[in-house]
């Protein structure tokens, strides 16, 4: 593809794109922050710029969220101190994030060293040259290449190289109200959970006022747990080869399903009300991201617990995350990459663990456990994180947020009974096919 094309389809996509549509906050998980939102930084000190390593450089590096105040857990202070790499911290409104680094991109902007990039614009930013190859520095490092969860490998070979590194892992998963489910009588969910089970049990746990819902059995899925349901019902989603969106049978049992539910009560109609049904105890379960946990923490007033999405065809998780990249325009990319080996080192992201509640990408540092949220007492099945991530693909999060907040819209179109699932997928693929042209 000619730069021109490339760096085109880049400004159109920025502006399809909104994380809040690819990983953020939205539905029935209320205010809780997806790993793309809950990253941490730190202004650093003025000092002179410097195109070698060692002491006394200086990097600039972009990010959407303001620092952690607790300084043990600022893994851009902590990174300052054990590199003595001068960190400078531009904080880009998340609202604008996608469509500011593209157009720095587009026009060779060197005023930042080390892009945090979104996944759904790591194959833009390489096919417009606009980040650089870390193989060659990876061979060298310390950083264990070998010990990635398989599908940071596989968007490797999907970009032909390794352009960036990812700073933590999250997914979705199952929480679920134990207290609703001692007083009716159910067994709780395991890892293993049949989809069918999770049906059924949905219908059991909803309580009725009347005609009126008072509990509903699960929340309506959210903008991320869509796709987990979809993914689930065996669509591929996102591929790779040619990035384009592939649903078809599966979005449209699940998208019947949750109709179905929607027309029973058992799961609520969509709404801009975005309300936590599950945290104020009108939902016994929630399919939501695993951000939630450190949200939740001790604040919820039931005992909760958490598993794996219910398995329908398929075991199917997301997988979210943010790559540290380096531009290819910086004056500074021996400085850039010495950050970014820290963030990546045990340290970095185990402080980073330990701020977020995400688990590290990197399965030996993940196995030692500092995601697990200390506040979270009720939680017995840690497991259910390490289970789901063994599943996790880098899924929809890679299409334009445009595309897949299209398509979400026209599933809670479905849900309402406004047109068929058949419908809605239609719409979907093609819209998909006109924005991101194929």
């Amino acid at each position: 593809m000619k730069a021109k094309k490339v760096l085109a389809m880049m400004m159109t996509m920025a502006m399809a794109c909104g994380m809040l549509t690819g990983c953020g906050s939205s539905g029935d998980t209320g205010t809780a922050l997806a790993p793309e939102q809950q990253e941490s930084a730190t202004a650093g000190d003025d000092g002179e710029a410097s195109s070698e390593g060692g002491e006394g450089g200086k990097i600039t590096i972009c990010t959407w969220n303001d620092p952690n105040p607790n300084e043990e857990l600022n893994m851009y202070l902590q990174c300052e101190k054990a590199t003595g790499v001068d960190l400078e911290v531009t904080v880009i409104p998340e609202s604008d994030y996608s469509s500011k680094l593209n157009q720095m991109v587009a026009t060779k902007d060197d005023s930042i060293d080390v892009f945090i990039i979104w996944e759904s614009d790591i194959a833009n930013f390489v096919q417009a040259g606009g980040i650089i190859p870390l193989d060659d520095r990876l061979s060298g490092s310390s950083i264990d290449t070998g010990d990635f969860i398989d599908a940071v490998a596989k968007l490797s070979d999907g970009l032909g190289g390794t352009y960036g590194l990812p700073w933590c892992a999250a997914t979705e998963i199952l929480f679920y109200n134990q207290d609703m489910f001692d007083a009716a009588g159910i067994d709780y969910p395991t890892n293993d959970w049949a989809y069918a089970d999770f049906l059924a049990a949905a219908e059991k746990l909803t309580q009725k006022d009347g005609d009126t819902t008072s509990v509903y059995g699960c929340t309506l899925p959210n903008v991320q747990t869509w796709w987990a349901g979809v993914g689930g019902a065996g669509d591929q989603i996102y591929d790779p080869s040619t990035g384009q969106l592939v649903i078809g049978s599966g979005a449209e049992a699940f998208v019947g399903d949750c109709a179905d539910m929607v027309s029973k009560g058992i799961m609520p109609e969509p709404s801009s009300d975005t309300a936590d049904l599950f945290a104020s105890g009108k939902a016994a379960m929630a399919w939501a991201g695993s951000w939630n946990i450190a949200t939740y923490g001790d604040s919820l007033g039931f005992n909760w617990d958490i598993a794996t999405i219910p398995t329908n065809k398929e075991k199917y998780n997301t997988l979210h995350t943010g790559f540290y990249t380096i531009n290819a325009n910086s004056k500074n990319q021996e400085d850039a990459w010495k950050v970014i080996e820290y963030l990546m080192s045990e340290e970095g992201q185990t402080i980073n663990s330990k701020a977020s509640g995400n688990m590290s990408a990197l399965k030996t540092i993940a196995d030692q456990g500092a995601w697990k949220v200390e506040a979270a007492t009720t939680i017995d099945n840690w497991e259910a994180m390490t289970d789901s991530l063994s599943a996790g693909i880098f899924g929809y999060t890679c299409l334009p947020a445009g595309v897949t907040g299209n398509a979400v819209s026209n599933f809670e179109s479905a849900a309402m009974g406004q047109m068929t699932p058949a419908e809605a997928v239609k719409a979907s693929s093609d819209y998909a096919a006109e924005t991101i042209g194929y």
